[in-house]
């Protein structure tokens, strides 16, 4: 039987065919469109059905490591207590910590797997004796160097750079290098 090409019938059927025929089309020019600007048409459509990315495609975006950021913060504080006494904090006992604001109790083991050490205008960073932590970092040339227990790497406020053991020149450092290694 067929239909009357004047018939409301007919006329609904060319409309859902013409609807379906544009929405392919639109469809199809918007997966070229993202082709050419460089988006994957899979993650784009992942993302409309609320589906996960596969972990082969997904950007890892790496996070600054929490030390740096503690070493960061520790540095801030130092410099804030210069700037609104007109010295650096004290470097003993329970003012070390006090002066600028933190709790010495919070600071008495390791944290982020190291041993933090606020001295004065410098901080200093360390693996305590006979703990089963292990640093290592490397110098500007690349070498890697190890951070016998209790010895300390040195962050002064005012100087970009941290140095191993001493504050020397040749003692350089480059933290973001540092690894904490467990025994």
């Amino acid at each position: 039987m067929a239909l009357n090409p004047r018939s409301p019938r007919s006329q609904r059927a060319q409309g859902f065919i013409e609807y379906a025929l544009l929405l392919v089309l639109v469809a199809l020019a918007a997966a070229v469109g993202l082709s050419v600007l460089g988006v994957d048409v899979r993650d784009v459509l992942s993302g409309i059905l609320g589906e996960k990315t596969p972990p082969d495609v997904v950007d890892v975006v790496e996070e600054e490591a929490p030390f740096l950021r503690i070493k960061d913060d520790f540095l801030a504080r130092i410099e804030s207590f210069y700037e609104e006494n007109n010295r650096w904090p004290r470097s003993w006992g329970r003012h070390k910590f006090t002066d600028i604001g933190l709790d010495p109790a919070d600071w008495k083991r390791n944290v982020e797997g190291i041993r933090w050490n606020p001295v004065g205008d410098t901080l200093g960073l360390s693996n305590a004796h006979g703990d089963s932590i292990q640093i290592y970092v490397d110098d500007l040339e690349g070498n890697t160097l190890h951070l016998y227990d209790g010895w300390n790497i040195w962050c002064p406020v005012r100087d970009s750079y941290c140095y191993y053991h001493t504050v020397a020149p040749e003692n350089k450092i480059n933290l973001d290098t540092l690894q904490i290694v467990e025994r």
